[in-house]
């Protein structure tokens, strides 16, 4: 009892002073937001479920638990018998206990209880109440009244999907007792009260009745019908979590609400887009909500569209009639728009119906690619043209900003489609897409590091939009989808080759690309960077797929898959070998060769060498004939396996400087990849590394000249200084104690670099293009 007044009483401690709704125009109150936070976190913990619940027993948790879902039911009902909206704070708490609620929900699934069924009744009372209050509200009480209460009530809503869900299955069987049918039957009308909540409340609340603050604050405007710090209408994400929850849930949704649900989401969705037409893009002064949240709403409508279709078998239905409306809507738009010229109108309208297109869901997207048409071509026309319009000029207008909004739009559309399959059309457009862009990559790396780019900068192809590599990364995306089956082999082994087949037919333009000697850009975005992080990524896929699923990796055999993993391999050597370290004689050069390795594609690459190099001895081999082709050194030590001490080579000059400081890190793992590669052979290891130690090009490379030692100038020491490190190298394979090599290497490789000028080690790149 003193624990569950206590979380109450820190609920009411910290609501909303009376006024604080007069102004939505003000920030919220940071302060407040924070304490309001970790009064939720408090109820969650006390509430948790975590110490020793089974189902059965009546731990402490669940007991304050039911004291509090009481405390919150019993305050609604005294609400709504004396024709008051409830408090916000009881609200409030109610909403923070979804974690312990959903957890109950699936365990009565499997250990109805008495406790539980009581607890889980209470609480749909308590939201049912406070969503019919709020739904008789909106005529009688103002937006400062209504937006706290109903924005708090929408979080619940959405937050306790899981636990709809769980009762939503349990509908399916017979209820147990008049208890349980009772706790059905309440469960049925709360759901229907929440759907229709949060349809009024995304229809009569705007998302923003302020310009938002959020990209410089932390909780945004008072103002905004946002959960703290998100950036989505709460109407719109509860119908989003409540229609794609469960295939029970959803027919839960459909008997309580009707087929009729798909008519009134429609008429919401009409509504909203006539709005952003009037509204216009952005903040003009009045209220709005943004694009993303009627995009929301068409992905509800085709998610539940969908269902009712497969429900029904009829593609005539009413769902089918909505969806083919709606999903006619964009394709029109592209049409309209052929025959203009390239121009910021054309291709803003161009890039909202793409980003429109690709909020279907994947079934209806992959159908579109299967039959393609004119006007879906249109839109990668568009992009594709963009590519062959590179300028050197350091102004990116309007024109290029859309551009580049417009190719994060075809990525999304092409990203819906490949999470249901990858369609021979959908595989060329991708194809097509990486071919333009590495053209005009290395079109800009011609033109040296200080050209300046209309394309390649942050406002278009950069950080603040889209990176360069995105249409490489689909295929990453795809090969990731391909590894997670476990049944339809068939089709996954198709797939697979498919996207096998786009990344053979590309990489005669990306490999060149990735070794272009062309100085680190200061007056543009590198887009090679990250071109290089998205295709060794993507090779970490395709490698995961032929070491985990045997399958499909046989059938890639005869696509010559380990010959092509072994020219990547030999890629990401020889950037290594492009750095200079200079000599005992001479410093190494200022400016280097090639794009800079500081950054998050060096993270990739050393990733995937590691897990190409677990693929076996032959790897090794397909990767030391592929570097043999461009690298010429003098075999003076006789070592007859030249290519694999090459590589040993390339890791031993990566320590000593060719890389950044943090790389050393990955080091070890990089030679214990090998030493498994080599049948876990220890002296094969050490007889490789020595060789590594020795071998001189024969012929200048990259950075190194003729006769120069491969592995770097730290390593043209004395036959003691070599031995040392040999000798450590054997007892660390011996015993099985990698982490110590790094100390080897590093000691062995010049010691610890300091005043590098290198970045601390980076996180990989975001490659998330929604919100544009």
């Amino acid at each position: 009892d003193a624990i569950c007044e206590c979380a109450l009483a820190l609920a009411t401690s910290c609501g909303y002073p009376p006024g604080y709704f007069d102004c939505l125009e003000e920030d919220n109150d940071e302060e407040l937001e924070i304490e309001r936070n970790d009064v939720r976190d408090v109820a969650r913990s006390v509430c948790s479920l975590d110490s020793g619940f089974n189902g059965t027993h009546k731990s402490p948790s669940i007991l304050i638990l039911e004291r509090i879902v009481t405390a919150c039911n019993t305050a609604m009902q005294h609400s709504a018998a004396s024709g008051q909206l409830p408090p916000e704070t009881v609200v409030h708490i109610l909403s923070s206990l979804a974690k312990p609620l959903n957890k109950l929900g699936k365990t009565y699934k499997e250990q109805p209880s008495a406790i539980g069924c009581a607890i889980m009744t209470m609480s749909l009372v308590a939201l049912g109440s406070v969503c019919d209050q709020l739904i008789s509200s909106f005529e009688s009480h103002s937006l400062s009244q209504i937006l706290p209460l109903s924005r708090l009530a929408l979080m619940a809503t959405a937050s306790l999907a899981p636990m709809f869900s769980s009762l939503a299955e349990i509908t399916r069987e017979s209820a147990a007792s008049d208890v349980e049918k009772e706790m059905i039957t309440i469960f049925k009308r709360t759901l229907l009260s929440s759907l229709q909540h949060s349809l009024l409340s995304t229809d009569r609340i705007p998302e923003l009745l302020a310009e938002s603050t959020l990209p410089v604050t932390r909780y945004d405007v008072k103002g905004a019908m946002r959960g703290p710090g998100g950036e989505d209408h709460v109407g719109c994400i509860a119908l989003l979590r409540l229609s794609h929850e469960s295939d029970y849930l959803t027919n839960a949704i459909f008997e309580v609400y009707g087929s009729t649900i798909l008519h009134d989401l429609s008429c919401l969705y009409q509504g909203l887009k006539t709005s952003e037409l009037v509204q216009g893009a952005g903040w003009q002064g009045v209220p709005y909500s943004t694009p993303y949240t009627r995009r929301i709403i068409l992905r509800v409508i085709s998610r539940l569209a969908l269902h009712e279709m497969k429900g029904t078998n009829d593609q005539s239905s009413n769902g089918g009639i909505i969806l083919h409306k709606l999903v006619q809507v964009p394709l029109g738009e592209m049409r309209s728009q052929k025959e203009r010229h390239f121009s910021a109108d054309k291709l803003f309208r161009v890039c909202e119906a793409a980003f429109d297109l690709s909020f279907f869901t994947p079934e209806i997207v992959a159908d579109l690619f299967g039959n393609p048409s004119d006007d879906l071509g249109m839109m990668f026309e568009c992009v594709i043209t963009g590519y062959s319009m590179l300028l050197f000029t350091f102004d990116a207008d309007v024109v290029w900003q859309q551009w580049g909004r417009l190719r994060g739009g075809a990525l999304s559309v092409l990203r819906t489609c490949l999470n249901e399959n990858i369609s021979d059309y959908c595989a060329s457009i991708i194809s097509a897409l990486i071919k333009a862009e590495c053209e005009a990559a290395t079109v800009q790396s011609n033109h040296g590091p200080e050209s300046g780019s209309n394309i390649f900068n942050d406002g278009v192809v950069g950080e603040e939009m889209v990176h360069a590599g995105a249409s490489i990364m689909l295929i990453r995306e795809c090969l990731d989808r391909i590894a997670k089956k476990k049944d339809q082999m068939e089709k996954c082994t198709n797939e697979c080759r498919k996207c096998l087949s786009v990344l053979k037919d590309v990489a005669p333009i990306v490999m060149p690309l990735l070794l272009h000697q062309s100085p680190e850009a200061n007056s543009h975005v590198d887009p090679r960077s990250t071109i290089a992080e998205a295709w060794f990524l993507t090779m970490t896929s395709l490698v995961s797929i032929c070491r985990n699923h045997e399958q499909i990796a046989a059938s890639l055999v005869g696509d010559d898959v380990e010959s092509f993993l072994g020219e990547s391999l030999s890629i990401a050597i020889a950037l290594i070998f492009l750095k200079d370290m200079g000599t005992k004689d001479a410093s190494a050069r200022a400016i280097q060769r090639g794009m800079s390795l500081d950054g998050p594609h060096t993270l990739a690459m050393l990733g995937f060498a590691s897990e190409c190099m677990l693929l076996g001895p032959s790897i090794l081999v397909a990767g030391g004939r592929s570097i043999l082709s461009v690298i010429q050194v003098n075999d003076a030590v006789g070592q007859s396996n030249i290519g694999v001490t090459i590589l040993a080579a390339s890791l031993l000059r990566a320590v000593s400087g060719a890389l950044p400081p943090w790389a050393v890190e990955e080091t070890p793992t990089l030679i214990q990849s090998m030493y498994v590669a080599m049948g876990s052979d220890c002296d094969k290891l050490i007889q490789i590394l020595s060789a590594a130690t020795k071998v001189t090009a024969s012929a200048p490379f990259g950075a190194i000249n003729s006769g120069e030692l491969l592995a770097g100038r730290y390593l043209d020491v004395s036959n003691v200084h070599i031995e040392s490190f040999l000798r450590q190298s054997k007892e660390v394979c011996v015993k099985g104690n990698w982490k110590k090599l790094k100390v080897i290497l590093k000691a062995a490789c010049g010691g610890k670099k300091k005043d590098s000028g290198f970045n601390l080690k980076p996180q990989l790149t975001s490659w998330e293009f929604e919100r544009l």
